[in-house]
C-alpha cells in the first residue's frame, strides 16, 4: 500500500483580491478582482500533497455554517480526503483576506475561528490508521499543544512528521518536538534558531548565515532541516549532508501558496533523494507563483514534470 501523508493544520475560506500595489496604512485601493478558494495552511499543503500524487488526509476543524460545506466539496473535488475534518459549533470556520499586487506580492488577514480548537482528541481520532511509511505533515496556524500531541501519536507509528514552522513560533512554548524534517523560510528560520538561543541569530535574514543557522538549528531540533530561499531555491541539512538546489526562473504573478506547495510536495515524495525531492518541490512552488490565485495556483505533477526536466538538464552534475 502507498505510503499516505496526514496533514494536521488550519483550513480556511480564503478571498482573493487582485490590487495595483498593496495598501498602506489609512489608505483605500481599487482590486481589479476577486476569487474564492480553500484556504490555510494546512487545506493547501494537503491539496498540494493530493496534487503530486501521494493518498491525503486532511485532519482539522471547521464551523457548522455554510462555509464549512463548501469547504469540504472543493476539497474533496481536489482529491483530499476530508473525513477527519472535525465540526465544531459555536465557532465560524476559518477565514482568510488576501491582497495580491502587480508584483505577485501578498499580504493575508486570518480569523481563526475553529482552527483555534483543534486538540489532542481530534489528533488522535484523525490519525488512527497512521503507521510506518506515512508522513504527517504541521505547521503553526493551529494550537501548538495539539501539533505536539499529533506529532507524538505519529512517531509512536513508525511515521515521519514534517513541520513547516509558520507562521514563525513567537515563543518556545510555541516549538514542536518529536520533529523528523523541519521545514522554514529566512524569517522563520532566524526566528526559531534566536528562540533556542542558537549563536548569530540575532541577525537579520538578509545579513545572517543562513547555512550556519540551519545546521544549527537542524542540530539543536535533532531533526533534519530545509530551508526555501523564493526564487533563489532552497538550502538542506539532510542525513549529515548539505547543500543548495536552484529553483526554476519564471515570473512571479502571485506568490500566494507557493511554500504550501513546496511543502506538500517534498510530503508526497518523501522516499526520494534529498536533491530530487527538492528539485521536485521548488519546481513545484516555481510554477506555482506563475498563476494568480491561492489553492487554485497549486499545480498537478504531471505540469510540473517538464519543468523538473528541463532544471536537471540545465543544473550542473
Amino acid at each position: 500500500m502507498a505510503a499516505t501523508v496526514f496533514v494536521f493544520g488550519s483550513i480556511n475560506a480564503d478571498t482573493s483580491y487582485r490590487v495595483a500595489a498593496l495598501p498602506g496604512a489609512g489608505e483605500t485601493v481599487i482590486a481589479a478582482s476577486a476569487s474564492s478558494s480553500p484556504g490555510g495552511k494546512g487545506a493547501n499543503q494537503a491539496i498540494a500533497s493530493a496534487a503530486a500524487g501521494a493518498p491525503t488526509r486532511l485532519i482539522g476543524a471547521v464551523g457548522t455554517d455554510v462555509a464549512a460545506t463548501s469547504l469540504l466539496e472543493a476539497l474533496g473535488s481536489r482529491g483530499v480526503d476530508t473525513a477527519a475534518i472535525a465540526p465544531r459549533t459555536g465557532a465560524p470556520t476559518g477565514s482568510a483576506v488576501v491582497y495580491v499586487d502587480d508584483a505577485g506580492e501578498n499580504c493575508i488577514v486570518v480569523l481563526s475561528g475553529a482552527n483555534e480548537l483543534l486538540d489532542a482528541e481530534v489528533a488522535s481520532s484523525g490519525l488512527s490508521s497512521i503507521g510506518a511509511g506515512d508522513v504527517l505533515v504541521l505547521q503553526s496556524e493551529v494550537p501548538a499543544h495539539a501539533s505536539r500531541a499529533a506529532a507524538a501519536i505519529a512517531r509512536t507509528a513508525g511515521a515521519s512528521v514534517i513541520w513547516n514552522a509558520a507562521p514563525a513560533p513567537a515563543s518556545r512554548s510555541d516549538l514542536v518536538g518529536d520533529v523528523d524534517l523541519l521545514v522554514v523560510n529566512e524569517t522563520e528560520l532566524v526566528q526559531i534558531a534566536r528562540l533556542l538561543g542558537i549563536r548569530g541569530a540575532t541577525d537579520e535574514p538578509e545579513t545572517a548565515n543562513l547555512a550556519g543557522l540551519l545546521s544549527a538549528t537542524a542540530a539543536a531540533l535533532e531533526a533534519d532541516a530545509i530551508c526555501t530561499l523564493g526564487a533563489a531555491g532552497a538550502i538542506y541539512v539532510v542525513a549529515g549532508s548539505s547543500g543548495r538546489v536552484a529553483a526554476p526562473k519564471v515570473r512571479a504573478v502571485d506568490t500566494t501558496a507557493a511554500g504550501d506547495t513546496v511543502v506538500g510536495y517534498l510530503a508526497a515524495h518523501a522516499q526520494l533523494p534529498i536533491v530530487e525531492r527538492l528539485r521536485l518541490a521548488t519546481s513545484a512552488g516555481a510554477l506555482t507563483v506563475t498563476r494568480a490565485g491561492a489553492s487554485s495556483s497549486i499545480p498537478q505533477l504531471t505540469d510540473v514534470e517538464p519543468m523538473l526536466v528541463d532544471l536537471t538538464e540545465r543544473t550542473p552534475a
